[in-house]
């Protein structure tokens, strides 16, 4: 079989394991510029997406999910992303987009 290694096998990396990485890389992107950024790494979960959008993402990447799971992913995360939202009485993605708050 072809295997690719990105980036001398630092690239292709994913998963529950990559999500504090990828938290913190796009929040440090959001912070640093004035750019949409597409949060992706360890999104399982509403709360996962939630997260990633809280660090200022403006959308979702979901793959070893989606590969893992199939497409019924999609409305599962959207579902429980709408609870969360619901719940914390946001109405929209940007009432809460880049609002970490460091203890």
């Amino acid at each position: 079989t072809t295997r690719i290694k990105p980036k001398n096998g630092f690239g292709g990396i994913g998963g529950h394991v990559i999500k504090p990485i990828a938290l913190a890389n796009v929040n440090k992107f959001y912070k640093l510029t004035n750019c949409s950024i597409i949060g992706c790494g360890g999104i399982y979960s509403g709360i996962d997406a939630f997260e990633h959008i809280l660090c200022g993402a403006s959308a979702i990447q979901i793959g070893t999910c989606l590969y893992s799971e199939g497409i019924t992913c999609f409305n599962r995360i959207e579902n429980e992303l709408k609870t969360i939202m619901k719940f914390k009485n946001y109405n929209c993605l940007e009432d809460y987009k880049g609002q970490l708050k460091y203890m």
